[in-house]
């Protein structure tokens, strides 16, 4: 019964993030994390689940990829993996464990609710947009990946003051998103000594899920206007920030 619940959360919020360019992420890692006892397993099978499904969001969107955007957000994102392989050591040493799956993280999501609401709301906005290097939002994104899980409400908002129509917003953001998940999957291999093969009887099925539901929600996309798809993007963003906000 578990696994046929996350076939069908996997096809619905790979669904919802093809419309929206997010929030399935976090709604799946939310699901998972009741499943699933052990945290740092739910990351690890979270990251994969999500490769897969922003490599298929980048594929089916494939025409409104932004190269440079692409090649910036990757620099950083593996100077931020960097960092983080740095902090892990770090923490495995002073807490004196023997492996980082001992180590518990919470407190950077509450972090990221305020940030998104700050950007969202207080930070003013400019009368004009003007191009952002995407190296920094990469960096964060390599950064916080591995503590967090899902980073896509975290660097959403990047993406709205870049100039970006609502399919070019979905296909860079998958990409990115792809990047940081690959730089992502090394650190658990090493650190937390996960082994994805054994798990294959589960992510397999969850693999084909989200490949599926990323077609039919491009379909859905195409009869959604721009503006609309703005103020919902702006609305579940900010729906996110709040619920990171409570889960302290």
């Amino acid at each position: 019964m578990e696994i046929i619940t996350l076939i069908i959360a996997a096809f619905i919020t790979s669904s919802i993030s093809a419309v929206l360019g997010m929030g399935g992420g976090i709604i799946l890692l939310g699901i998972m994390a009741v499943i699933i006892p052990n945290g740092y397993m739910v990351i690890a099978l979270h990251g994969i689940i999500q490769l897969i499904s922003n490599s298929t969001r980048t594929y089916v969107f494939k025409d409104y990829l932004k190269n440079n955007l692409i090649k910036e957000f990757l620099i950083g994102s593996l100077f931020g993996a960097a960092i983080s392989a740095l902090i892990i050591l770090f923490l495995i040493k002073f807490y004196n464990v023997e492996s980082a799956s001992e180590i518990k993280v919470d407190f950077l999501k509450p972090m990221i609710g305020f940030f998104i609401i700050w950007y969202l709301f207080l930070k003013g906005s400019k009368k004009k947009k003007e191009a952002k290097s995407f190296i920094k939002v990469g960096s964060i994104s390599g950064l916080a990946s591995i503590f967090i899980g899902a980073t896509g409400p975290l660097i959403a908002p990047f993406f709205l003051d870049s100039n970006l129509n609502k399919e070019s917003i979905i296909a860079n953001k998958a990409a990115c998103q792809m990047i940081t998940h690959l730089t992502k999957i090394p650190l658990f291999l090493f650190f937390f000594n996960v082994n994805y093969l054994d798990e294959y009887k589960l992510l397999l099925p969850l693999i084909i899920a989200v490949f599926i539901g990323t077609n039919f929600g491009k379909k859905i996309l195409s009869f959604i206007p721009e503006k609309i798809f703005i103020k919902i993007f702006k609305s579940v963003l900010f729906l996110i920030a709040i619920k990171l906000i409570l889960s302290f």
